[in-house]
């Protein structure tokens, strides 16, 4: 089984260099202002999974052409 690493909260706010506080408000009022998060199963624990942290984040990349930004 490939056991995908999970982020917490101050690591995920650590990784895209914001405040947690930050992080949850906008969780509550801008759910597309952070990465999507896991719903774990009879928790309330926030989780992230780093893989899809990564993805949200080249979404947001400038894309490049011929080593120029476009």
């Amino acid at each position: 089984m490939d056991i995908q690493q999970l982020l917490d909260l101050d690591e995920l706010a650590q990784m895209l260099r914001r405040s947690p506080k930050s992080i949850r408000e906008d969780l509550r009022r801008n759910p597309d202002a952070v990465p999507p998060r896991l719903m774990l199963p009879g928790t309330k624990l926030l989780r992230w999974r780093a893989v899809d942290v990564e993805a949200w984040l080249t979404q947001y990349e400038p894309a490049a052409t011929n080593g120029r930004l476009q």
